[in-house]
């Protein structure tokens, strides 16, 4: 019997995940990206050093394996590639590209540690990359030259990164705890990131108080809060059931994407939607 609690959890988790695409589309009109995806991260590390290192989420030892570096140095670099690729792609091509991360995982899997794929994964891995194909072209011949196209090679990079750091994070996570590998990936994150706010120095920051909401919302509910619930949900429900959070969150992302910027869809972007999430459901239900 599923725990109602453990489910309630994971379905929070991957609805305040997929809270986030949106928000940083629209702080990105107020900070530059670099600056904005820093502030976001330092916000959310001081949550855990002050709030919940006592509950397990900061173990010191951790900083000294050579691997929690090189995660923190991937996930800061796809990070930029975010903030930056949604500056010039719409929001919910965003969403749908980087939810394709779940079905680079068993890929990266099979290379990395030599994990099986069944013919479910498989199938799901080419409905996905079908799906890809189809949003980004609209159907139509690809303009090599355009923003948007360059976006969402951005955002497709940022998939990557995100599969990167769910393989490799994998042993550390059996030995260590969810929690702490969690804690420290986003206090390396945000200690990574701190050298690229450089590169804004010339772009204009309006911290006005919708600003400082969207950093704070980002920091608390999007980053910290999801991974808190995600990790609830993980202590009483089996991962085939946490697995749900892959398709809630990309359709809470797309849904407030289309509602809130009204991003357009036609019948290949939006057949090419659909696979992708139907891929996600067939990869993150398999056993």
């Amino acid at each position: 019997m599923v725990d109602r609690r453990g489910l309630a959890a994971t379905m929070l988790a991957g609805l305040l995940f997929g809270t986030s695409v949106p928000v940083i589309k629209l702080g990105l009109s107020f900070v530059p990206p670099n600056t904005f995806v820093t502030l976001r991260f330092l916000f959310a590390s001081a949550l855990i050093v002050f709030l919940l290192q006592g509950r397990g989420w900061m173990q010191r030892g951790l900083f000294r394996s050579r691997k929690i570096w090189i995660i923190g140095f991937i996930n800061a670099f796809g990070y930029v590639l975010q903030f930056q690729g949604q500056l010039i792609t719409s929001s919910s091509n965003a969403a749908l590209i980087i939810s394709t991360a779940a079905l680079m995982i068993p890929v990266l899997s099979l290379a990395y540690v030599h994990e099986k794929m069944g013919m479910r994964k498989i199938t799901g891995v080419l409905l996905g990359f079908i799906g890809i194909t189809l949003l980004v072209t609209r159907g139509q011949a690809v303009n090599l030259g355009s923003s948007e196209l360059l976006g969402d090679f951005l955002i497709l990079g940022t998939a990557v990164t995100i599969a990167l750091v769910f393989v490799l994070s994998k042993d550390l996570v059996e030995k260590k705890g969810g929690r702490p590998v969690t804690g420290g990936i986003i206090l390396v994150t945000a200690m990574l990131l701190l050298p690229t706010v450089a590169f804004d120095l010339g772009a204009s920051t309006n911290l006005a108080p919708i600003a400082v909401f969207y950093v704070v919302f980002l920091a608390v509910f999007a980053t910290v809060g999801a991974y808190y619930f995600f990790m609830k949900g993980l202590e009483s429900v089996s991962p085939t059931i946490s697995s749900i959070i892959l398709p809630i969150e990309v359709v809470v992302a797309v849904t407030l994407s289309v509602t809130i910027f009204g991003d357009p869809f036609n019948l290949y972007s939006g057949t090419g939607a659909f696979l992708i999430i139907a891929g996600i459901i067939l990869v993150s239900s398999a056993t």
